[in-house]
Formats: C-alpha cells, sequence, structure tokens
C-alpha cells in the first residue's frame, strides 16, 4: 500500500504565490471562536490550469497512460466523460452542484479499459497520482504558523472544501501533520466528496452551521476564510458567518466579476498575506 504522505513530500516541490494586486482589508473581529478554512488556494496553493507550474509533473500521467496504453487525446475524452456521467447522475437526485467520489470514477474507467481496477488501494494510488501530476500543489506561505497561532488561542479550526480523499494525505505530506494532528476539529470539517455536493452550494455551509451549533457555536461566533466570491464568501455570508476573502495568490483568487473595491466591501476583511490572519483575532502570529 502507498504512503500517500510520503509520495506528496517526494513528488511535490515548492511554488510561490503570484501577486493579486489587491489590497489588505484588516479590521479588528471580536466574539471569533472558530476559524474555518477552504483548502485548494487558500490553505495550499494549487497550480491547476498554471501550464509552466504543471509542465514537469505532467510526467506522472505520462507514465500513469503509458501503463494503460492509451493516448493522452483519448484518456483525456475517457475521463471527462466518466465524471460527467457521475455528475448527472446526482443531478438526476435533484443536486444543483454535484460532487463525484473519484475513486469510483476511476474504477469505470480502468473497468472500460479492460484493466483489473485492483483493491481500494491500487485505485486510490492511481488516483492520486494522476490529480498529482496535473494539480500540483505546495503549502501557502505562512499557513502553518497561522493555524497553529489559532489553534494555541483556543479557538476552534474547521474546513469547508471542495476536495476528494486525497486532499488529506495532500495535507499531512505538506504540513507534516493530519488535520486533527493540527488541531482541527473532527466535527467542522466538511468535504465535498462525502456529501456529493460541492460549493457554492449552500449545503456544505449549512453542514458546518449545524455541527457547530450543537457546539453551542452561533454563526457570527465563525470566521471563514476562501478565494471565492462566489463559491466561499457570499455562501458563508448568507449563513451568517463573518468571512475573510483570501486574495493571496492570483492563481486562485477569484472575484465574481466584482471590482477589487466591491469585493473588499463583501467580505468582513480581505487577507493577501495568512500571516494578517491571527492579527483580526488579536491573536500573536
Amino acid at each position: 500500500m502507498m504512503d500517500a504522505a510520503a509520495y506528496i513530500r517526494r513528488t511535490m516541490r515548492p511554488m510561490c504565490p503570484l501577486p493579486t494586486g489587491l489590497a489588505p482589508h484588516l479590521p479588528s473581529l471580536e466574539g471569533i471562536a472558530a476559524v474555518v478554512f477552504d483548502i485548494y488556494g487558500t490553505l495550499i496553493i494549487s497550480a491547476a490550469g498554471d501550464i509552466d507550474a504543471a509542465a514537469d509533473d505532467e510526467r506522472e500521467v505520462d507514465s500513469i497512460l503509458d501503463e494503460f496504453g492509451v493516448s493522452p487525446v483519448y484518456f483525456d475524452e475517457l475521463y471527462r466523460s466518466a465524471m460527467k456521467r457521475h455528475q448527472d447522475a446526482r443531478r438526476l437526485h435533484g443536486v444543483t452542484y454535484p460532487e463525484v467520489e473519484i475513486r469510483e470514477v476511476w474504477a469505470e474507467i480502468l473497468e472500460s479499459l479492460c484493466l483489473t481496477p485492483g483493491d481500494a488501494d491500487a485505485i486510490e494510488e492511481v488516483a492520486l497520482r494522476y490529480e498529482c501530476g496535473k494539480n500540483p500543489v505546495w503549502a501557502m506561505p505562512g499557513s502553518g504558523r497561522a493555524i497553529r497561532a489559532i489553534h494555541a488561542s483556543g479557538k476552534k479550526l474547521g474546513i469547508v472544501s471542495n476536495a476528494q480523499f486525497y486532499t488529506l494525505p495532500v495535507i499531512e505530506g505538506l504540513f507534516g501533520a493530519s488535520l486533527e494532528g493540527m488541531g482541527f476539529d473532527p466535527e467542522l470539517q466538511v468535504f465535498s466528496y462525502r456529501e456529493r455536493e460541492g460549493k457554492p452550494s449552500r449545503r456544505l455551509y449549512e453542514c458546518l452551521a449545524e455541527r457547530a451549533d450543537r457546539m453551542g457555536l452561533a454563526p457570527a461566533a465563525i470566521f471563514y476564510l476562501g478565494n471565492d466570491i462566489t463559491k466561499d464568501v457570499l455562501p458563508a455570508r448568507e449563513l451568517g458567518f463573518r468571512t475573510g476573502l483570501f486574495a493571496g495568490d492570483a492563481r486562485s483568487l477569484r472575484l465574481g466579476g466584482l471590482s477589487g473595491d466591491e469585493a473588499t466591501a463583501t467580505a468582513d476583511a480581505v487577507i493577501t498575506d495568512l500571516a494578517q490572519l491571527p492579527g483580526l483575532f488579536h491573536i500573536p502570529a
């Protein structure tokens, strides 16, 4: 069985965020008892769609396709078709923003290629290798230190993120500890692949609100930080959370058609460096 976290440490290489030109907005926020993060584009740099950053890592994808004996063009179509079938199946159940379980998609792909899918570990290995080749990642500067400072302050830590099973070993590989090991409360972790529904669906944020309510946490006591106005800030704000727009990397910043000034007015805070985050809550960085 592959040690997925070790694979991440061995294959991922450092990346630097790209400046966005947006100015930080760092008000003092009172009464925050829990800080909840998006992952991709916020806690970690994601090079999806960044051709220069992903070029070398495509060698791993090429290696997988050589093992399958298929061309990239043929496999891309196969992959897109399988994803669409699984998404459409969820839409038939009334889900507007469906999320797939990527292990089920890969099992179908391998079967269509007349390859023995193997056990669950083999499917997870090929899915992880493919994802890392297509989407190189690295820890966002200042993320680990900000997490440690917030955890040490006694505030709860949580996650609401579009993700797949491999997101968990990716985090462990990049940060050297699991989410729980870094202090994230298991009850405050909401992932799209588990809910079979993705952002910008309100359902993910409703799940968090329901779980937080059982802990005695009101929405106004929760601060949510993400890099996308439409998928992160707006639905979190609708649920009554305090919100932060992470504008620290041009690769991932999504303003949803708003101007910089409009985006700044929409979120409670704008963070351009995660080192700024603890200061919002009067926590020494």
